[in-house]
């Protein structure tokens, strides 16, 4: 059986801060900086990315009904991403046979003419409006509309976009629109005028002569709740005119395997054959089948095969504790998980004593808290736990996992710390959080390492850990408040 370095080669802008695909944004593809082939080779094409192109370009050719669609999904859920790819698609007729399973239906399409805006341009100095004419070469063409800025009507969105195949996006505009509150216009402010200039292009996209006009626009609701009530108000006004919605596009499926399937794209170069998958399954099930032999684990060994024939090379347990942490405020959904499984691949590939020399899967617990910027990067999910990694998992040597790992010459105790943290991250109320010490056993279960010794190796980090608690479930999890244990030796310690 062939390890993960043998099998796996990643990407090389997995080790390139420069040239990271998470950072483009709407600007980028404005100003032609971002290159297709590098960024189509590492796009995966889920279920909700087929939806976006389709019903766009059905709009192209005039037989879309849907002028209007919504991506719905939470900060860093995929949403900007999926609007650079179809707007990629649009200018470049050449990648469409390379990307869309269906493209020979749409061949009749040339370049189709793209419109961008973010949100982030606060200091547009014609509002949106004036944005979209200039990037048509028509800026002269809403002049009317800049002194005072004042919204276009329905009329003159029409005989501005019609023509030739249009698409148009627009992305993070909550934050924009709750700057825009700020500047005043006459008795009203620029939010107010730019929330009726979108009622009144959602509108005219329903008209006719608008048939060869997408517009796509990424909603932020769970972020920033003035700006999405004007846009669910404008989408509203939307159904109110035309009889009909916007379309809701989920990019990444929540309930899918698409992150999976996007990592492992967005990460590595090459993957193995099926069958060399298998063997490392077939190893892993072996291993789970032992420990549960034993009593250690309840975990099944057919769902452990099953399930890293899915998610290969990585470990499964990978979709249930991070999607764990996934909601937690800040925390960037698909982007934040691609960028937290980039640092760990190159840690764990990187130098001659590279783990994945030596390892056959990625596993959760598989970063370094010594590593200032992991540490940094895994106490911005769960910032309260930061005294909890210190004291009792890493430290450069001196925290009770890596003392007990000292002591038994492994590496086994230092796993179970990151391991039961990762399940600690959660942020949100009534979140799912620790794990059983039978969960604990069968995610750590890998081909070479010995659990027989874990019992022990654990009993004695419970009893010297002091952020490590039980809940009444029985589950094992980090809390950001000392337990019993460190009260113990704080009495102890007032004594000497």
């Amino acid at each position: 059986m062939k390890t993960l370095f043998e099998l796996c080669k990643p990407r090389q802008s997995v080790f390139n801060e420069t040239k990271r695909e998470d950072v483009l944004n709407l600007s980028d593809l404005k100003e032609g900086k971002i290159e297709c082939a590098p960024f189509f080779e590492e796009n995966y094409v889920t279920d909700g990315m087929k939806t976006l192109f389709d019903t766009a370009f059905n709009r192209f050719i005039k037989r879309g009904q849907t002028g209007v669609v919504k991506l719905t999904q939470a900060m860093g859920g995929g949403k900007t991403h999926n609007m650079l790819a179809l707007g990629l698609l649009a200018a470049n007729p050449e990648f469409r046979g390379k990307v869309m399973a269906n493209s020979e239906k749409y061949k009749s399409i040339d370049i189709v003419r793209v419109v961008a805006f973010s949100g982030r341009e606060s200091d547009a100095p014609f509002g949106i409006w004036g944005s979209i004419a200039e990037q048509i070469g028509k800026k002269e063409a809403f002049s009317q509309y800049y002194t005072p800025l004042s919204a276009p009507g329905e009329t003159a969105w029409i005989n501005l976009l019609s023509g030739d195949p249009l698409l148009i996006l627009l992305d993070e505009l909550p934050p924009y629109l709750e700057n825009a509150k700020s500047k005043t216009i006459g008795n009203s402010d620029l939010c107010a005028v730019t929330s009726t200039a979108l009622a009144n292009l959602f509108t005219a996209l329903g008209k006719a002569q608008l048939a060869n006009v997408c517009l796509v626009i990424s909603d932020l609701k769970a972020a920033y709740e003035i700006g999405s009530e004007l846009i669910r108000g404008a989408f509203k006004n939307l159904e109110n005119e035309v009889n009909r919605s916007a379309l809701n596009i989920e990019p990444v499926g929540a309930g899918s395997d698409d992150v999976y399937h996007i990592l492992k794209k967005r990460l590595f170069e090459s993957m193995p054959r099926a069958d060399e998958i298998n063997l490392v399954a077939i190893a892993y099930k072996d291993e789970v089948a032992k420990a549960k032999q034993m009593g250690l684990t309840s975990i099944s060994p057919d769902l452990i095969y099953t399930g890293i024939k899915d998610s290969y090379p990585f470990h499964p347990s990978i979709r249930d504790l991070y999607a764990r942490f996934k909601e937690n405020s800040g925390f960037q959904q698909t982007r934040g998980l691609i960028r937290l499984m980039r640092q760990i691949i190159a840690g764990i590939y990187i130098g001659d004593k590279s783990k994945a020399k030596s390892k056959y899967l990625v596993n959760v617990f598989d970063f370094d808290l010594n590593d200032r910027a992991m540490l940094t990067t895994v106490t911005q999910i769960k910032q309260e736990l930061s005294n909890a990694i210190a004291h009792d998992i890493a430290a450069n040597g001196k925290a009770i996992a890596e003392e007990i790992d000292a002591q038994y010459q492994q590496e086994l105790v230092g796993d179970v710390g990151k391991l039961i943290l990762v399940s600690s991250l959660a942020n949100v109320p009534n979140a799912l959080l620790g794990l059983t010490l039978q969960e604990i056993i069968g995610d750590l279960c890998e081909p070479g390492r010995d659990i027989a010794g874990l019992k022990r190796a654990l009993d004695e980090f419970q009893l010297r850990a002091w952020y490590l608690e039980h809940d009444k479930e029985g589950k094992l999890l980090f809390k950001n408040v000392k337990n019993m244990i460190a009260e113990l030796h704080s009495l102890v310690d007032s004594y000497d």
